[in-house]
């Protein structure tokens, strides 16, 4: 078993440089480039050149690998020179920082878990440029962690997190085919928390508070932030390098029940951890990992999944309702497993989940201009305000808008979201290419050994309408015979196929059109996807209204008051000043106006948004409110056809302040026919 070779990935995901936004999902990518992503070394200490990462002694764990992990994809997606200026320092440290035993990084920090972040940027690096110094460095680390790993196991969070490093591992494996790397990968498996058993049967049906006592847990909370605050502080008196706990003491903290059921309830955790069990199983050359994965997201959907596609974490697993938070780093984490889960089985399930986040949940984490951000968001979401809220582990900041608020991690991992998905645009498979998720872009696919370039054109997720021309393929005649997978989403009742304007009489096969045939250079195939506005019942009390893969939300008009910090890059809050206690009645539905515009400069911005949809709501002055957030959603109620409002809904990405999730009004049909 030891020495087996891994798997083949069924989509492979197109490598970072291949790959390009175009259109409005390329403004949004400069919208990045422009905001925080391309400032905040500039403006926040952790990030800047003092930090260890650059051999500095400042911030010395996660947020330098985190900041690169999101910095090297968006600066090659964008083929942008000064963002790739702004990474090589971070890039050349840490390949110069190698000692010869194989260890890198900074000296003062002995955790294994930053490092595994540290190989994910650097991967993407290697993948990019093609620079042999990284799998040179790659080489050299996991033969140290061969020999240090019995001797000092992975503790913490990277016994949490330790197969996250499975990735780098598979990229190097599939260049070199080192075959020491199949042990390594046993012994992450032996290291790391067992996910795949959690998820087969998951325990955490409940919020935490029923796992772990909330003031209790506070408590050691406290004890352990003044603990790491006294580390710190008399960091700057020590000379010698920090002493490796021992593996007797390693051993004794990972088996404390508590860090169990703290780690296994923890969202970010959860989200790496979608992916491992997956990961194991094509080291292994089994397949109950994939099946593993997919029991732990259906049981997270089941008893912790939220209307934007997200479940909820606050950062710790908090329940269905929609005034709970979901954190910035889970979503940025659970795009990315989502990803990997999409590369591993090929399902469109993923894919439909993938772009439900994507596209809804991720931009309602930011201002329009990405200057600013929260660490958790709310589905209903009333307020932003410093108060208390009903959050498990969370301070009273957490869904301010700033740089850095409640804690930095996010401030350092928010940067991604948008370059990572890219690689799940258009996949490499055995016959061809698949495209599972739609965004304007252009693309250069390895197939067969050929190169065959790509555009596509559309304004989807706000249209259904997609193109995808074959714009050149690099043989002699220009043609080749290969297989083109189109998915068709989860929620498409109907779709239309053309090829070069003609009809393509197709049926999906596992959710794919399969489109197998000779393709020329200058093929255009034409996909469309009707969208009618649809009601989704919630589990935690009401409704949603969806219009393709996009959560519609009525937006709240808020005074934005400024705390602190120099704009655009300050924290503020948003107090209500609109009405937002609406019911949608379905009677109403097909007398809604839908009107479509072109993304503007900020694709997701709350000022022009690129999708509008008059609809009469009815107002639900019963709704009360609970700790600052909105009381859960009121049961059905019986509403005057004289008191409905006409109001304008907009994605949910394009909010935010906002009721994204319902009551449900019911008008006299009998009235309805006489207005």
């Amino acid at each position: 078993m030891a020495g087996s070779r891994p798997a083949d990935f069924s989509f492979t995901p197109a490598p970072l440089g291949s790959v390009f936004p175009r259109g409005w999902f390329e403004r949004e990518f400069v919208v990045q480039k422009n905001g925080l992503t391309g400032h905040i070394d500039e403006i926040w200490e952790d990030l800047g050149a003092s930090s260890g990462w650059r051999g500095g002694p400042g911030e010395n764990w996660e947020r330098g690998p985190y900041y690169l992990d999101g910095l090297i994809p968006l600066a090659y997606a964008l083929d942008d020179d000064a963002l790739k200026q702004k990474a090589q320092p971070w890039i050349e440290w840490m390949l110069k920082s190698q000692r010869e035993d194989g260890f890198f990084g900074p000296a003062d920090n002995l955790d294994w878990w930053p490092r595994i972040v540290a190989l994910k940027a650097l991967m993407q690096y290697g993948e990019a440029t093609g620079d042999a110094r990284v799998p040179a460095l790659m080489d050299r680390y996991f033969r140290y962690q061969l020999d240090r790993l019995p001797k000092q196991p992975l503790a913490m969070w990277a016994a949490a997190r330790g197969q996250e490093q499975l990735l780098p591992m598979l990229w190097l494996y599939r260049k070199t085919g080192a075959d020491d790397l199949p042990e390594l990968a046993r012994l992450l498996r032996e290291q790391t928390y067992r996910w795949g058993e959690r998820f087969a049967r998951f325990p955490y049906q409940k919020r935490t508070h029923a796992y772990l006592n909330r003031p209790l847990f506070m408590a050691v909370k406290r004890a352990t932030l003044i603990s790491d605050w006294t580390a710190k502080r008399l960091k700057k008196y020590r000379r010698a390098a920090p002493k490796p706990q021992t593996k007797k003491q390693i051993d004794k903290a990972n088996a404390s029940k508590f860090l169990h059921i703290y780690h296994e309830t923890h969202s970010v955790n959860l989200a790496m951890a979608l992916k491992m069990p997956a990961l194991d199983g094509l080291w292994r050359g089994a397949a109950d990992g994939a099946a593993a994965s997919r029991a732990g997201l259906d049981a997270l959907t089941r008893f912790h999944g939220l209307a934007s596609g997200l479940f909820s974490g606050d950062e710790h697993l908090n329940g269905r309702s929609p005034t709970v938070g979901a954190e910035l780093c889970l979503c940025a984490e659970y795009l990315y497993s989502l990803q990997i889960l999409l590369a591993v089985t090929g399902d469109v399930d993923y894919a439909d989940k993938l772009e439900q986040v994507a596209w809804n949940a991720w931009p309602a984490m930011f201002t329009p201009d990405m200057c600013a951000h929260q660490y958790v968001q709310q589905v209903n979401q009333i307020e932003v305000s410093r108060q208390k809220r009903d959050w498990y582990d969370a301070y009273d900041e957490a869904n301010l808008f700033g740089l850095a608020p409640n804690f930095g991690c996010c401030a350092a991992n928010m940067h991604q979201g948008w370059p990572k998905l890219l690689g799940a645009l258009f996949m490499a498979h055995p016959d061809g290419v698949a495209a599972p998720v739609y965004a304007p872009c252009s693309a250069r696919v390895d197939i067969h050994g050929t190169a065959v370039r790509f555009t596509e054109t559309t304004n989807y997720p706000f249209d259904g309408a997609i193109t995808i021309a074959v714009d050149e393929i690099e043989t002699a005649d220009r043609a080749m015979a290969f297989t083109l997978l189109l998915r068709v989403p989860g929620w498409a009742e109907t779709f239309e196929l053309r090829l070069n304007k003609n009809p393509q009489p197709l049926e999906p096969e596992n959710g794919y059109l399969r489109l197998k045939r000779l393709f020329r250079a200058g093929d255009r195939i034409s996909l469309r996807f009707p969208m009618p506005l649809r009601l989704h019942p919630e589990p935690a009390g009401g409704v949603t209204l969806r219009r393709g893969p996009l959560l519609l939300a009525l937006p709240v008009e808020a005074r934005r008051r400024v705390l602190h910090g120099r704009e655009p890059f300050a924290d503020y809050e948003l107090l209500p000043r609109g009405k937002w206690r609406y019911a949608v009645a379905k009677t109403e539905l097909p007398d809604a106006q839908i009107t479509l515009n072109e993304p503007g400069e900020h694709p997701f911005g709350g000022d022009t948004p690129p999708l509008t949809v008059q609809l009469r709501l009815a107002p639900a002055p019963q709704w009360q409110t609970r700790r600052h957030s909105a009381g859960p959603v009121p049961p059905p109620f019986s509403a005057a056809p004289d008191a409905l409002e006409e109001k304008t809904l907009v994605p949910y990405g394009c909010t935010r302040l906002r009721i994204a999730q319902f009551p449900i009004a019911t008008i006299d049909s009998a009235d309805k026919e006489l207005r």
